[in-house]
């Protein structure tokens, strides 16, 4: 399923604080029609998502009885993308029970026809943190 919608960068501070779009209600009904199939546990739905030539895998939560598409800070950076801004996304979001003509195994597909996938590394996020890189360093750590 691909969704294209727009929508303002807005702020969650959360438990994780994160940049979000509200996915607007058309799409959010579309979502909720394959999001117990899709979902991986919480409702949290695993999406490829494009933000101007950017794309990078996430996933969506659902909030408030509607979804947000978190942003990473690596493609926000790389597209220019600022608190408030209006952006468009497009999202997809694979649905395994969908019917699919195309060959189900990988190996039937030619390479130069495969797509892409894109590549995310969690270190390239200025929000990333991993406790290993504290305790090299010598840092001192909360856990007991």
């Amino acid at each position: 399923m691909e969704l294209r919608f727009g929508g303002e960068v807005i702020w969650w501070r959360g438990p994780a604080p994160f940049h979000f779009v509200a996915l607007p209600e058309p799409e959010a009904e579309r979502l909720r029609a394959v999001a117990s199939r899709v979902t991986y546990g919480w409702g949290c739905i695993p999406a490829t998502v494009t933000l101007g030539a950017t794309t990078f895998t996430t996933s969506i939560f659902p909030k408030d009885g509607g979804f947000r598409v978190p942003l990473k800070a690596a493609p926000r950076r790389a597209e220019g993308v600022e608190l408030g801004d209006d952006v468009t996304l497009v999202v997809v979001v694979e649905d395994p029970d969908a019917a699919d003509d195309a060959p189900q195994d990988v190996d039937d597909v030619p390479a130069a026809a495969r797509p892409a996938v894109p590549h995310h590394d969690p270190a390239d996020d200025d929000d990333y943190w991993d406790p290993a890189v504290d305790r090299a360093a010598g840092a001192p750590t909360t856990a007991g």
